[in-house]
């Protein structure tokens, strides 16, 4: 580490720089959370007043800790306040000697991406650096501007550097670029900021260097990529791998149905460099689904990545041929149907491509009754997300004769659950959660994937 990357490291941990986040959703407002709690200065935008509200009364969203936090958050914890101001001026900014600005904000569009809020929040952080240089160039060194969002990494040339030089910052001298893109899990204690290895890249050595530092007071593990734009196509790949192999395993569960084919894919995962990938009612969430439209995007159009098309084809209507291919004869006769779970993963409040919405709307049309329920939602929450009534859990499990499992949120595992399930009915379950219940006979059990 040099001399210049330790006085900077210095300035951070003295609180004489300190952090922007700029978007306040579920990464940013972890970012802000563990950052304070390793005794950073933070500052965090966004433009809802009811984010900034969360935050000035402790709470960060999905992060499941409260301060002060238990020595497993990070080993820099103490009982002192937390340092973070937030507001929906970005202009405040200015007034808190900020160094580093971490972009957190949304880069997809549905489906899509999107450099839409991207470019809206660029002139402003040039504009705070611009303002704030007076007096901060001789002692601490360039501003960063880092990218923890997913993006098209191909954007830092197209639009990140294009916006620097327009707004008057030399490159080098006023500021340096980097990418930084968030690869944990929000909650839980096993994949966490702190444990999981963050991948970093700057548009210099001298860059990353420093991005590896300051990153280090977080993360046990940095590990420096060629460039920011390596660091970028990290995030991407990473995902659009995992996107590859839960398709594969949909696609065996569609094409194989009388194969249990969750059992072979377990089998196969025993050999040493094979990963497991169950098959499930589809792909969801804010970043695998999205991945491959990043990957097709960076490489200039589908024809330039056929396999990556051919695999977003396939995930289009995947639950419409999984439910004609084997979930339309167990349900035959079923037509009053409870779906468990609208968040894509287990206890978080995050239902975005969740493929409950597929499930509903196909059975919705095969002419099923369709209720919802999710501890995270309520019923006025549900009915506007998904279109479809709440339901109580589990007193009303007994009203429908079939229930299908999307979710394993904690209430779904520690409740008796085969008291409340009605004679006769069909279960349908995700990932296999309730593999090892026991079910009166007189009811139907299917895994998907499992034949």
């Amino acid at each position: 580490m040099t001399a210049a990357t330790r006085q900077f490291l210095a300035a951070i941990r003295s609180g004489r720089i300190g952090v922007g986040i700029w978007g306040c959703g579920h990464i940013g407002a972890s970012a802000l959370f563990h950052l304070a709690v390793a005794g950073v200065r933070c500052f965090g935008y966004d433009v809802s007043p009811e984010r900034v509200r969360a935050i000035a009364e402790g709470r960060f969203l999905t992060t499941e800790v409260t301060h002060p936090a238990p020595p497993a958050v990070t080993p820099d914890t103490t009982t002192a306040p937390l340092r973070i101001h937030a507001s929906t001026d970005w202009r405040q900014m200015v007034d808190h000697r900020i160094g580093l600005h971490l972009v957190c904000v949304p880069t997809d569009r549905g489906r899509d991406p999107s450099a839409a809020a991207l470019q809206e929040v660029l002139p402003h952080i040039c504009a705070v650096i611009k303002e704030g240089r007076a007096g901060q160039r001789q002692a601490d060194g360039p501003s960063f501007i880092v990218i923890e969002s997913t993006i098209v990494p191909s954007w830092l040339d197209s639009l990140v550097l294009p916006t620097v030089r327009e707004s008057g910052l030399t490159l080098g001298d006023d500021v340096h670029v980097g990418a930084a893109p968030r690869r944990d899990w929000f909650s839980g204690e096993t994949h966490t900021l702190r444990t999981l290895p963050r991948i970093v890249g700057g548009t210099s050595p001298e860059a990353t260097e420093r991005l590896a530092a300051f990153y280090s007071l977080i993360c046990n593990t940095v590990c420096p990529a060629r460039d920011a734009r390596h660091a970028a196509l990290t995030k991407v790949v990473e995902n659009a791998l995992r996107y590859h192999g839960i398709t594969f395993a949909n696609a065996l569960a569609v094409a194989l149905p009388h194969y249990d084919t969750a059992h072979v894919l377990e089998l196969a995962s025993t050999k040493w460099n094979i990963p497991y990938y169950h098959p499930s009612l589809g792909i969801g969430g804010h970043c695998i689904p999205l991945a491959p439209r990043y990957l097709i995007s960076e490489a200039g159009g589908p024809e330039r990545i056929e396999l990556v098309q051919q695999a977003l084809d396939f995930n289009a209507g995947y639950f419409e041929r999984l439910y004609l291919t084997r979930l339309k004869t167990l349900l035959s006769g079923h037509k009053r149907v409870g779906v468990l779970g609208l968040a894509y993963t287990p206890d978080a409040r995050m239902e975005k491509l969740s493929p409950a919405y597929s499930v509903i709307e196909t059975l919705k049309e095969a002419g099923c009754c369709v209720q919802l329920h999710d501890p995270y939602y309520s019923c006025q929450e549900i009915k506007a997300l998904a279109g479809v009534e709440g339901f109580n859990f589990p007193q009303d499990l007994p009203n429908f004769d079939a229930v299908v499992l999307v979710t394993a949120h904690a209430p779904y595992l520690n409740e008796d659950i085969a008291c409340h399930i009605a004679p006769h009915a069909v279960i349908i379950d995700n990932f296999g959660t309730w593999r090892h219940r026991t079910f009166p006979e007189s009811v139907t059990y299917y895994e998907i994937g499992a034949g």
